[in-house]
């Protein structure tokens, strides 16, 4: 999401910007989405562990925003190359599914 004044933040219900990433006048959008800030609040997002995953995210209904298809974080964890992470991501959809 992007605010009038280029504030980025990685979610539509982040009206206070509590997971802020940066601002486009300063830094490109690329850079601000690809960094290691929300890279890391996606790996503990996709483990389960909200409360690292930026300060709104225990407090989120996510399930009104929606989720992110397998496929899509499939996608995004094979351009990471952090197997471990991919490796605890199965392990924990096949437990979500079950």
């Amino acid at each position: 999401m992007v605010h009038v004044n280029g504030d980025v933040t990685v979610c539509c219900l982040d009206e206070h910007m509590e997971n802020k990433l940066g601002n486009l006048r300063e830094t490109p959008l690329a850079e601000l989405w690809s960094g290691d800030q929300v890279n890391a609040w996606r790996g503990a997002h996709l483990e389960g562990r909200f409360q690292d995953s930026g300060p709104l995210c225990t407090r989120c209904n996510w399930q009104s925003a929606g989720a992110a298809p397998d496929q899509v974080v499939d996608r995004w964890l094979e351009k990471s190359g952090d197997s471990a992470l991919k490796a605890r991501w199965q392990a924990r959809r096949r437990t979500i599914k079950a």
